[in-house]
């Protein structure tokens, strides 16, 4: 059974998942919300990986920087950034509002950063266009796999399901643990996520993890 997640934004870090839920077998989720001037900045104790929701950034890692920004989830693909133990991270609000979701895990490997700007991520497809009379449209971003990645203990992406349509093909089951964290537009908008027989109202801003 999972447990869903629900409140609302903080400025700094909020961490809707720990390492120590039992659901979550060892991984964190959170997001990183800034107002325009504002920084955040750690040296990261487990493998991190940074993606940019929405908003203006300076990302900072041991020396480098890039300014990225995401004005709109739906149709802008993110900048993504995977960094291992013992990174120097530095996130600067640049102008406005800025969110960025986080996940984090135990990772004992040492591997060089990686940054995945717009046009590189691993895929973009539009899924499922002609099951269930187009009932399970949806577009798939994966930011990379364990074989693009195989040093990494993440696997991560993103998902833009259409107006009444499913998210995935029900039922179906993964062996590993999953975080979803929703986001609607327009954020009254709300769906149904199902566990078996129940059924639990999911809204903006709300995590799962299964």
């Amino acid at each position: 059974m999972g447990g869903l997640t629900r409140r609302f934004l903080e400025k700094g870090r909020n961490r809707y998942v720990s390492m120590d839920d039992p659901d979550s077998q060892g991984c964190e989720f959170g997001v990183i919300y800034l107002e325009a001037g504002e920084e955040y900045s750690f040296v990261t104790e487990h493998e991190y990986l940074f993606c940019l929701c929405t908003g203006s950034v300076d990302l900072s890692w041991n020396g480098n920087t890039y300014s990225a920004a995401r004005m709109d989830w739906i149709t802008e693909e993110p900048v993504v950034l995977s960094v291992p133990a013992g990174t120097d991270i530095r996130i600067l609000c640049s102008k406005g509002k800025a969110e960025i979701n986080y996940a984090c895990t135990e990772n004992s490997r040492s591997f060089e950063a990686r940054l995945i700007c717009p046009g590189n991520l691993l895929s973009v497809s539009i899924a499922d266009e002609n099951r269930l009379d187009g009932k399970l449209k949806r577009i798939k971003r994966v930011f990379y796999d364990w074989d693009s990645h195989p040093d990494s203990c993440l696997f991560c992406g993103e998902i833009v399901n259409f107006p009444g349509c499913w998210a995935c093909f029900p039922p179906h089951l993964h062996d590993e643990p999953e975080i979803y964290h929703y986001r609607f537009s327009p954020r009254q908008g709300y769906g149904f996520s199902e566990f078996g027989s129940e059924g639990r109202k999911v809204c903006d801003g709300d995590t799962m993890c299964i």
